[in-house]
């Protein structure tokens, strides 16, 4: 029996209409369900027929303050109704430079509105840049990505600027700041700062989670759990094959890749050790730990 509480008993019983697919719930649960019943602020884009603003409400309690935004005017009659209503262009990030300035801060926000990428993005860019706090940034349809009608972004859809984000997160990690000669030159510095405090991003089937975390370790460090080193092994990480055939998981071809490895600093310090062409803190750790 479905619990009469639930986020899609909530949307059974919404006095208004509200088209969701099936396996959003058990999202919505998983990235939201720790602000019900909080003091929280939730934001909606795409908000027109007000389904999802009567679900939200009773679903994350009475002291939630619900904020839909949505380009048609008509919206506004859900003013009457107790929610906050914004009217405006999400492709535009004046907008929303202005609206959030008037909301303040914010403690979720679900991309349910136009579904291009270019709309996604620029939401995403902005609601990271206003978050004065703690929050998950959701875009959801993001299947939307995939239509043949809205295909003109070609190769920079919001799913691969999600993707990319993803190494951004990586290039803030304790594995940069340590073995650093192993990586190619960061040059993106705007979208390091940007993402800096997110903490992960989560995909799920149609749906892109931001998580943002403001007491995010700006410098994590490599650490042992102890300084006995007695019993270290051999490493045998980079023994074996030095490639594999992989089929790769393109959705709209079938094609087999065959993925290599590569020259590790480990490799790379073996050769050079003694040709003095490495620094001397990479020689120390080589001769410490890696020496076979």
């Amino acid at each position: 029996m479905e619990n009469v509480n639930s986020l899609k008993s909530c949307w059974e019983r919404s006095p208004k209409p509200s088209l969701k697919v099936s396996n959003y719930f058990k999202v919505y649960e998983e990235i939201f369900g720790h602000l019900v019943n909080t003091k929280c602020t939730f934001l909606e884009t795409g908000v027109l027929d007000g389904g999802s603003l009567f679900m939200w409400r009773e679903w994350l309690g009475p002291d939630a303050r619900i904020i839909g935004i949505d380009l048609n005017p008509q919206a506004e009659k859900w003013n009457d109704h107790g929610f906050e209503i914004f009217i405006g262009d999400q492709g535009d990030p004046q907008f929303w430079e202005e609206t959030f300035s008037k909301i303040g801060s914010f403690d979720a926000f679900l991309d349910d509105g136009g579904h291009q990428s270019f709309q996604q993005i620029i939401t995403v860019q902005e609601a990271i840049k206003a978050t004065k706090n703690n929050c998950v940034i959701a875009v959801e349809d993001t299947h939307s990505n995939l239509y043949k009608d809205f295909s003109k972004h070609g190769n920079y859809s919001f799913l691969e600027y999600s993707k990319d984000a993803t190494d951004i997160l990586l290039g803030s990690s304790a594995n940069t700041r340590i073995f650093k000669e192993r990586y190619p030159k960061f040059k993106n510095k705007d979208s390091l700062n940007l993402f800096k405090k997110t903490y992960k991003i989560s995909f799920y089937s149609g749906i892109v989670a931001y998580h943002i975390d403001f007491n995010i370790d700006e410098s994590p460090k490599l650490v042992r759990n102890t300084e006995d080193t007695s019993a270290k092994q051999k490493d045998f990480r980079y023994e074996g094959r030095s490639s594999a055939k992989v089929k790769w998981p393109y959705l709209f071809k079938n094609k087999i890749i065959n993925v290599k490895g590569g020259d590790t600093i480990f490799g790379m310090i073996k050769k050079n050790i003694y040709k003095k062409r490495v620094r001397p803190f990479l020689r120390d750790i080589y001769l410490k730990y890696f020496k076979k």
